[in-house]
């Protein structure tokens, strides 16, 4: 696959999950941790990843907190709570805008080397290719 369509076809993916998700008062209301508390009968304690204006327990919610996920750790809640389908899309229009600027060889200027003489990756590349399933960094 050439760069410029695997670039194409991360945004693609990302813009499907984003579509996928459901439609009923997700928008794009921020996300946060909710709850997390060692009181709980479970062990580790899930922190809730929730969509919504945060509040306190006994605090009216206009629209309701939407749940969206439980984490181990507040640390991997906040992780889940900074990815945000408004992210997702930012994410999927920057790949787009860089597979548009791609030269017609299928080269970008990371590839260029006289502009990266230092033959550095292409950071949006890299980007797509673990959106379309390439190993892990």
């Amino acid at each position: 696959m050439k760069p410029t369509e695997e670039l194409r076809a991360a945004a693609e993916k990302i813009r499907k999950l984003v579509a996928d998700l459901p439609e009923t008062g997700w928008g794009n209301r921020p996300w946060h941790v909710e709850e997390c508390s060692d009181t709980d009968d479970m062990s580790p304690c899930p922190c809730i990843v929730a969509q919504g204006e945060h509040r306190e327990f006994d605090q009216p919610q206009e629209p309701l907190i939407q749940y969206v996920a439980d984490a181990e750790t507040v640390e991997h809640g906040a992780f889940i709570a900074a990815m945000h389908p408004g992210l997702a899309l930012a994410l999927a229009d920057w790949l787009k805008s860089v597979a548009v600027v791609h030269l017609p060889d299928n080269e970008c200027g990371f590839c260029d080397p006289v502009r990266n003489p230092k033959r550095l990756p292409c950071p949006a590349l890299a980007v797509a290719r673990q959106v379309n399933g390439g190993e892990p960094r």
